[in-house]
């Protein structure tokens, strides 16, 4: 099996210029929460939920330049899984946009290799709910 088989194909993607809220409107409709962040065809970022909580009292007048990570680790569709589960472990981090010559092809996560999530929102994670 390689990334190929079990990544995302052509995710969803957002421009750096596009506000937050707009990528948050395609992040919960797609019920996902990481999104590519292209730029004249090219990848130049990543964009996840943790990434907005910093902004959430002005998604609608910050650009997703402003919080996304910029030069993303990636990864080949012709990777392995386990070089996948690897960086994702060595980075700390829930997904990986998937490369191939250049273009975005897929985005793999840590669900589609049923990994755990590296970071649970505080919401998300049951020590710190009341």
């Amino acid at each position: 099996m390689l990334i190929r088989d079990c990544m995302t194909r052509d995710p969803v993607t957002v421009t750096p210029g596009d506000s937050l809220s707009a990528a948050k409107a395609k992040m919960e409709a797609g019920d996902f929460r990481r999104i590519p962040v292209i730029d004249g065809g090219r990848l130049v970022g990543i964009l996840s939920e943790y990434d907005l909580k910093n902004y959430l009292r002005v998604l609608d007048s910050t650009t997703v330049h402003t919080a996304m990570t910029g030069s993303p680790v990636t990864i080949s569709s012709s990777e392995s899984p386990e070089a996948a589960a690897a960086l994702l472990r060595k980075h700390n981090i829930g997904a990986l946009p998937v490369v191939d010559h250049g273009r975005l092809v897929g985005i793999v996560s840590a669900k589609n290799l049923w990994m755990s999530e590296p970071r649970p929102l505080p919401e998300w994670d049951p020590r710190t709910r009341r």
